[in-house]
């Protein structure tokens, strides 16, 4: 389905231009996207509320929060896959310079898959059980390039081979019923990465998977990525992922971005007080007890009015009851506090 737009951003969409040269454009650009579900004249949820986010050339970000803060509907925005009665109210995607909001279907269909892809969390779920791994893939190749159908399925054996499946060319013929749960993630990366993205989102992409096979799926994704010189997108819950296999993070709470910048500076001296205890809680900071953030998130109905955070955060004033913060510059990273 289209993103669509509210009034408000309808005015200044423009039709699609060509690809520009990368140079400085970020490969992706997400200004102010908010959105909503339900009608204007009602109270309406508003899950994402004013989401700033950019993606550099080949950098690999990470977007981390609890569950339920919008990481997901983030990358169903920019996919263009917002679920029904869903609308963007206000806001811009751009993916290399190339606005997104208000795009065509036909031309979000050209570039899902082409320039832009995703890995979901479930292999079994987004790949289609009544075809053939390879054939799947394939058809990938040929819908967004110009391979015919023996060259395509050679290009899907070798990206199959290429991702770790042994036997790559007897196993393209198999079912994913037939692949265990890693082989299956994996043929769904060479799906992903079959017509060469500027960018992968990953979202979750090892749930379900035992310790040993999410660091090898995601060492492999990283490897995969970097050698194709594309940006990555990785969608987790899990602090210690981003520490591990991303340069820069993005901190997501109730629909808002709370803090952006080196994933070093921010797992290591947070300036948000909800990604200190974000950091507490996945216990990557000395303790003794396991530590759980009190109070609740807040339901989004409606702009919020106030930090999202203020009712969980210890440090919380007057000040932060006060309008909601915007990100602004700290030192190397964004923040949205009034006290950092």
């Amino acid at each position: 389905m289209s993103i669509s737009a509210g009034p408000e951003a309808a005015a200044s969409i423009h039709p699609a231009p060509p690809a520009p040269d990368r140079g400085d454009v970020p490969v992706l650009d997400v200004a102010d996207l908010t959105v909503g579900f339900g009608s204007a004249a009602k109270r309406r949820s508003i899950p994402l509320q004013g989401i700033h986010l950019q993606v550099a050339a080949s950098e690999r970000m990470a977007l981390v929060g609890e569950s339920g803060s919008g990481k997901s509907l983030t990358a169903a925005a920019v996919l263009g896959l917002l679920p029904e009665g869903a609308e963007v109210i206000r806001g811009s995607i751009r993916l290399d310079g190339e606005e997104l909001i208000g795009a065509p279907e036909r031309r979000l269909r050209d570039l899902r898959g082409g320039r832009m892809a995703i890995m979901f969390q479930n292999p079994r779920a987004s790949l289609n059980p009544v075809l053939t791994v390879g054939g799947q893939i394939a058809e990938v190749i040929r819908v967004h390039g110009d391979a015919g159908r023996k060259e395509s399925w050679t290009q899907a054996v070798d990206l199959l081979a290429e991702m770790g499946i042994p036997d790559a060319g007897r196993r393209a013929k198999d079912y994913v019923h037939q692949y265990s749960g890693g082989m299956a993630q994996r043929a769904a990366l060479a799906m992903a990465l079959s017509c060469r993205p500027d960018l992968l989102i990953a979202d979750e992409p090892t749930t379900g998977l035992d310790a040993t096979l999410q660091q090898q799926v995601l060492e492999l994704v990283v490897e995969q990525v970097a050698s194709r010189d594309a940006s990555l997108l990785l969608i987790t819950h899990d602090i210690a992922v981003a520490r591990s296999h991303c340069e820069r993070t993005t901190v997501m709470y109730a629909g808002r971005v709370m803090e952006s910048g080196p994933t070093s500076s921010v797992t290591e001296s947070p300036k948000n007080p909800y990604t200190a205890a974000l950091l507490k809680a996945f216990g990557t900071v000395d303790q003794r007890r396991m530590y759980a953030i009190g109070g609740v998130v807040p339901t989004l109905v409606g702009e919020l009015s106030e930090c999202a955070f203020a009712d969980r955060c210890p440090m919380v004033g007057p000040e932060c009851r006060d309008g909601v913060p915007a990100l602004r510059s700290v030192d190397d990273r964004q923040v949205a506090c009034v006290k950092a």
